[in-house]
């Protein structure tokens, strides 16, 4: 028990350390997608049905990407150029059945959570919302009042629905390493690998991919304004679309690199170390 939990606190070194010594696969690996994105990300310029086809690409994109690092983190960088787009299929399929079984757990929580709102904060607004009917303007009024009057509330709220996230993800935080290294798609195969560590997990993640990610998207407010809008401003990256479509994929660009590089690279060499300590001898 003492070596897995010098092998989780030590994850975070492990990780830095594979970033630091395969910089020039993590550039052009990171640039590759950049360019990838950057062209998927323009579709969204020609209609809204294709916006909804760039984002999955963008994600499918993404997957690829972080199966290369943890190709190279598990095999090293020259082996993972010759297995990426294998090892990018059985990531994506892995992650999109831990996705459909976090979207279900999320669904039948929000039955009990709901029931809880309607017994309490809800109550002083639901004669309210039978007077509104089916006017949906006022329905939304009276929504807006009620988040705006119950912050406290729904941040509470919105903790609640990331601690599970994070506790659940991080239960099934080896099923893209394994997928990679068994050579065929292992999701809850991974739960119980983990089981008495998941919350040195989550530690190791909070302490890597937090401050990572709090950096990335400074980066990343700075680059748009450097393009003159603000890239959490939904409005804003629209009217620049059509005002300097030019330079919202330039920006695509050095986004896209950004996010690949500092922050994906990390996590698959987080996850990479964890599932090398981890796993169990017969797996």
């Amino acid at each position: 028990m003492a070596a897995d939990a010098g092998l989780v606190q030590g994850s975070v070194g492990a990780a830095l350390r594979f970033v630091r010594e395969n910089l020039r696969f993590v550039a052009i690996t990171a640039a590759i997608f950049a360019v990838a994105s950057t062209a998927i990300a323009a579709l969204s310029m020609l209609g809204q049905t294709l916006s909804i086809v760039a984002m999955v690409g963008i994600g499918l994109a993404q997957t690829f990407a972080y199966a290369a690092f943890l190709g190279a983190a598990l095999f090293g960088a020259q082996a993972a150029r010759g297995r990426w787009s294998m090892d990018g299929w059985r990531v994506w399929s892995a992650m999109a059945l831990i996705g459909l079984f976090l979207c279900i757990v999320m669904i039948v929580l929000t039955i009990p959570v709901s029931i809880a709102l309607a017994a309490g904060p809800m109550v002083p607004y639901v004669a309210d919302l039978q007077a509104a009917g089916s006017d949906q303007a006022a329905v939304m009024a009276v929504m807006t009042r009620f988040l705006n009057e119950n912050a406290g509330v729904m941040l509470l709220v919105m903790l609640f629905y990331g601690v599970v996230w994070l506790l659940l993800t991080s239960r099934l935080y080896l099923a893209a390493p394994a997928s990679v290294e068994a050579g065929r798609m292992l999701t809850f195969e991974t739960w119980k690998w983990t089981r008495g560590h998941t919350l040195k997990i989550v530690g190791a993640r909070l302490m890597l991919l937090l401050p990572a990610y709090i950096l990335m998207f400074a980066l990343s407010a700075l680059v748009s304004r450097v393009f003159g809008f603000n890239a959490l401003d939904a409005a804003s990256v629209q009217a620049a679309t059509t005002a300097n479509p030019v330079g919202v994929m330039i920006y695509q660009l050095i986004n896209g690199f950004i996010v690949t590089a500092l922050y994906a690279s990390l996590e698959a060499g987080l996850s990479a170390h964890l599932y090398r300590g981890l796993k169990p001898p017969t797996a």
